[in-house]
């Protein structure tokens, strides 16, 4: 389980800007070789995210609004890659669209974030760190999901995320917006709950 809000957020992959760069990938990157960024993200584009925290009862204990914009452009062993700025922390995370998904930089590693296209059952790993269980093995449970936000109703990939034995994360997303709403789930007295959400609010190409 995650247990503070910079460790929970693994779907906007907050790490420090110096601590990324102070490593390199290896030629076995699987995305390598993939398109660099392209569509309508680029540098200036915005989400606003809705961040609303629970407690093991189901009670909401606060909200607000996260916002994310991407700042630059950085090439990383020749490949390019989105760099979003948390507002308000300066705190940087990686992104990169590729023929099979949105990639990002988890555990020092380029994976697959978000697979698209994705077909019913389709799987992959994410790995968020080097510590036994913490990682979700997502499944696609659904290609044309229609789930409401802030933003509007959207249609997207739905897909669950597993650790060796619960539920860790629920995320709808498309290749409009990527990420459009998150659930990640903590063990509480009496089994596992909805810990806090994400929700688009807004996204500004």
């Amino acid at each position: 389980m995650h247990h503070t809000i910079l460790t929970k957020m693994k779907f906007l992959n907050i790490l420090f800007f110096a601590a990324l760069l102070s490593f390199g990938f290896t030629s076995c990157d699987p995305s390598a070789n993939k398109p660099d960024p392209t569509g309508d993200i680029k540098v200036g584009s915005k989400w606003v995210y809705k961040y609303t925290k629970f407690n093991s009862g189901g009670t909401v204990t606060g909200t607000r609004n996260l916002e994310l914009t991407v700042t630059a452009e950085q090439t990383i062993s020749g490949q390019t890659w989105w760099v979003l700025t948390v507002t308000g922390t300066g705190e940087v995370s990686y992104l990169r669209k590729a023929s099979d998904g949105y990639w990002t930089i988890k555990n020092n590693t380029p994976q697959l974030q978000f697979k698209i296209p994705a077909a019913m059952n389709d799987t992959w790993r994410l790995t968020f760190s080097n510590s036994p269980g913490d990682y979700s093995d997502f499944i696609v449970k659904d290609v044309a999901a229609s789930v409401t936000v802030p933003i509007g109703t959207v249609t997207t990939y739905y897909a669950e995320g597993y650790d060796s034995n619960s539920i860790e994360d629920k995320v709808w997303y498309n290749e409009q917006y990527s990420l459009v709403k998150l659930q990640e789930f903590d063990e509480g007295p009496t089994g596992m709950y909805v810990d806090y959400q994400l929700e688009l609010v807004s996204f500004t190409p």
